[in-house]
């Protein structure tokens, strides 16, 4: 069984509201687990609000071929509606047996 992570860097100028940014947010973690059976959650370090943001995308198959896939679709489609906001990713993949 393979297991992979996705995270993605964003960056959220302050000169959007609180609801702006959760909005954003959740548009984006909305639009990615309508399109693909994975687990969507916003990670970040601590109680305050800064212009980053950091969502965690993970996913587990069997094929990690497939897994690859995926995630590469994930970034994919997030890039499509907010490359402006994209900092920096990374993906990591774990094989747990």
């Amino acid at each position: 069984m393979f297991i992979g992570v996705l995270s993605i860097d964003l960056s959220i100028p302050f000169r959007e509201t609180i609801k702006e940014r959760r909005n954003i947010l959740r548009s984006i973690k909305d639009m990615v687990r309508k399109k693909f059976n994975v687990s969507v959650s916003e990670v970040t370090d601590g109680e305050e609000i800064t212009p980053r943001a950091k969502i965690a995308v993970a996913a587990v198959s069997s094929d990690s071929g497939y897994l690859q896939s995926v995630l590469s679709n994930v970034f994919n489609l997030i890039e499509s509606f907010h490359s402006d906001k994209i900092v920096s990713y990374k993906t990591d993949y774990l094989n747990y047996e």
